[in-house]
């Protein structure tokens, strides 16, 4: 590839997913890609950055490119903290609130409490979220709160780690990457080479193909919104549009969680900034 090559790859990679990849990443777009040069009908990252530069490609390249492009690091309980500020700090609030909820005259149909995992990738997130609320529940729910008072969304832009999410179904090593032993017999059933989510976590969860470049305010309203390691892939620009939208989606009170890098400083001040322990919160009043 030459400058102006490279250039017309990562100009259609920000265009397509908001990822921004800079003169110094031309190591990564070459690690990602040239694996599945071959089913693009490529023989080289040349013919597809011309192929690009001349806008002769179609959907299924795009797809492909970002699916190949897009991070899909993840692991059960990833980073440990945040997933116990979640079990120890708002699901308690969460738990208050299904209460609340079904207690008045005009309740809701459906999940009391919508919680959204926003890079879902391969659904680890999404999954330990379920797996924290089915623990809780078989504490202290003492029959008022039950698993389908409980709705989770995750999306990705990825349609092939969606895929993954929605069959539920992880080999050893996947099951290996955080997941203590008692949870995975808890939650997960072992049929030959690979273990399952079971039922119960499964029916609280909705895997969608989403793109947070694109308006999303229409995917509803959430209680809690995980966007873990995410916008740091982004411009400050594009950061400031998803933030709005995700304060004008959640509920009041509602919470937001970002990754240990990220912050709002300079980006959005509509949000209250609150720390527990080693995590920040940030929350709509």
């Amino acid at each position: 590839m030459n400058a102006a090559e490279y250039k017309a790859i990562t100009d259609y990679v920000f265009h397509s997913c908001g990822i921004v990849l800079g003169d110094d990443k031309e190591y990564l777009v070459k690690q990602r890609l040239a694996p599945v040069l071959p089913l693009l009908g490529y023989k080289d990252l040349s013919e597809l950055a011309q192929a690009l530069m001349r806008g002769a490609v179609s959907f299924v390249i795009r797809e492909k490119v970002v699916n190949a492009m897009t991070t899909n690091e993840t692991s059960w309980f990833r980073d440990g903290h945040p997933f116990d500020t979640f079990r120890d700090k708002i699901l308690p609030d969460l738990f208050a609130l299904v209460r609340d909820r079904k207690n008045r005259q005009w309740q809701r149909r459906g999940p009391k409490v919508s919680i959204w995992s926003v890079a879902a990738s391969t659904g680890q997130e999404a999954y330990s979220i379920g797996i924290l609320i089915a623990d809780a529940i078989r504490l202290k729910g003492m029959g008022t709160v039950l698993m389908e008072d409980f709705g989770i969304l995750g999306t990705d832009i990825s349609s092939d780690v969606l895929s993954k999410a929605m069959q539920g179904k992880y080999s050893i090593i996947d099951i290996g990457r955080g997941l203590p032993r008692a949870m995975c017999d808890r939650y997960f059933t072992l049929n030959g080479d690979s273990y399952y989510v079971n039922e119960e976590i499964r029916k609280l969860m909705d895997f969608k193909l989403l793109n947070i470049q694109e308006p999303f305010t229409q995917v509803g309203g959430f209680d809690v919104i995980f966007c873990r390691n995410l916008l740091i892939y982004f411009t400050n620009e594009a950061k400031k549009k998803i933030l709005s939208q995700f304060f004008q989606i959640l509920a009041p009170n509602g919470y937001l969680m970002l990754g240990s890098a990220e912050n709002i400083y300079s980006l959005n001040d509509d949000f209250k900034t609150e720390r527990y322990g080693a995590t920040t919160l940030y929350r709509k009043p």
